[in-house]
């Protein structure tokens, strides 16, 4: 068995259009996304299901069930740059209402990508700053609205 890893390095995000429709082929056929530079790191995502407990008196026990699924909240973490077009999107989602199509390549060992296709709302756009010897930062928080869609590399 060949000890193989996924590597992060390589990955890419990108923002599209406005969210109107939720289904892969509307989503891969966004002719508008823009790839977001400078990106130094990309935070979780992906369905957790909220947990229905109720504790039963006759035999002491409580039963779990699985309620409702939040595929979640990503926080994508990029060096700041004012000139590159997909930050420039990204801050601009920030400042809408609207939910917008992201795709994201993740690098595979064989050199291809698997891509990933999310409807999220930017819930933020917060600025970093730090100390003397840091670089700025900013992070647009990215709250998931509908299942990702996996799409494996041909």
């Amino acid at each position: 068995m060949a000890n193989k890893v996924n590597p992060v390095a390589r990955s890419k995000v990108s923002i599209g259009a406005a969210t109107t429709t939720w289904d892969e082929a509307t989503a891969a056929a966004d002719l508008t996304y823009e790839l977001i530079g400078r990106i130094r790191n990309i935070g979780n995502f992906g369905d957790t299901f909220q947990d229905i407990s109720v504790d039963e008196v006759n035999d002491g026990r409580t039963r779990h069930g699985k309620g409702t699924a939040n595929a979640g909240t990503m926080d994508l973490v990029c060096s700041l740059d004012d000139s590159d077009a997909g930050q420039v999107a990204a801050k601009a989602a920030a400042d809408s209402y609207d939910a917008f199509n992201f795709k994201i390549e993740l690098a595979k060992p064989d050199g291809t990508f698997k891509t990933v296709y999310i409807s999220a709302l930017v819930m933020s756009k917060t600025f970093g700053l730090g100390g003397p010897n840091d670089t700025q930062t900013i992070t647009f928080s990215l709250t998931l609205n509908e299942a990702p869609i996996e799409v494996d590399p041909a």
